[in-house]
């Protein structure tokens, strides 16, 4: 009964101390409402074998933007759009594809922990969620038209295909929630901080975004006799409650394969999760976003890449 009482007392206090700090700081405040799911990672022992390693630089910035602190030596301008750097715009600045490859990154690091899980085999990634017979009306009416219209033109070549829906999923595993059954999972990472969801609790947030993916590929994927689970987190580590079900199948199948606790297994997926995430923060803060590409000719056919070639020749 003394436990009980001591865990309330201290539970009390908290509550208020959060919401002492964050009267006149609701950046602060939201921060410290879900600084309890979003710090697996500190608890983490280093450990090269078992991918928690961490630099003192990623360490040093996850550590102040958990406490709504802007990291040190951030330069004052986005050297990809020249915008004003804070931390909101490093974390959303789509120049230089900084963005997407946090998005690959926690990605590939779910369908790495799958691998383990399964067998590299069982593991696909950027499936198809459409299928080819699965065409619109207008697709076809549309196709149909394109190929009526430039048939004499490409005679030589084939006639021109018929435009499909390609959107794809960022990782497909079999044997996830059921045998035999592949499931396809899709990434989103959203800053809970930003404007457009200030007013919003970051468990709505993510179960918004959550019923977004559900309501536009689920039906597809059932259709297919797959299974579909979206992975939602906020950008500093919160799941959503899809993904945080995934990842307790994952240590479920885990715990089974190696012979461990599913609660051992279970956080370790969590941190290596976490751990995802806050490199990529630290990659959007502290990475290049000026990218200068050289700039190639529209070369349709083999003709126009032997005429390239010769032209640079000269």
């Amino acid at each position: 009964m003394a436990r009980i009482d001591s865990q309330m007392a201290k539970q009390s206090d908290a509550e208020y101390y959060l919401t002492q700090w964050g009267r006149d700081k609701p950046g602060d405040k939201r921060r410290l409402e879900r600084i309890c799911e979003t710090g697996c990672w500190l608890t983490a022992v280093p450990n090269r074998l078992n991918g928690t390693i961490l630099s003192a630089e990623e360490f040093r910035d996850n550590l102040r933007l958990r406490y709504n602190l802007k990291p040190m030596g951030m330069p004052d301008l986005c050297d990809g759009c020249g915008a004003k750097m804070t931390v909101e715009h490093a974390l959303q600045c789509k120049v230089g594809g900084l963005v997407h490859c946090r998005h690959n990154d926690v990605t590939r690091e779910f369908g790495s922990l799958c691998k383990q899980a399964f067998t590299p085999g069982a593991v696909e990634y950027e499936p198809f969620i459409y299928s080819s017979t699965q065409r619109t009306a207008e697709e076809v009416a549309a196709a149909a038209k394109a190929e009526t219209t430039t048939q004499q033109h490409n005679a030589t070549e084939g006639s021109t295909p018929v435009t499909t829906k390609e959107e794809r999923g960022d990782v497909m595993v079999s044997h996830f929630w059921k045998r035999q059954r592949p499931t396809v999972f899709d990434t989103r990472i959203t800053d809970a901080d930003c404007r457009s969801y200030r007013n919003k609790a970051p468990l709505a947030v993510l179960r918004q975004q959550e019923r977004e993916k559900i309501r536009k590929y689920k039906d597809t994927c059932l259709e297919r006799r797959r299974d579909f689970t979206p992975l939602c987190f906020t950008a500093d580590g919160m799941p959503g409650r899809e993904a945080l079900n995934a990842m307790r199948q994952l240590g479920t199948h885990l715990a089974e394969k190696w012979e461990l606790q599913r609660s051992q297994m279970v956080f370790y997926v969590r941190v290596r999760m976490s751990l995802a995430l806050v490199r990529a923060n630290s990659l959007l803060l502290r990475g290049s976003r000026d990218r200068h590409h050289r700039i190639r000719p529209l070369i349709e056919n083999g003709p126009g890449m032997s005429n390239w070639h010769t032209w640079s020749g000269e």
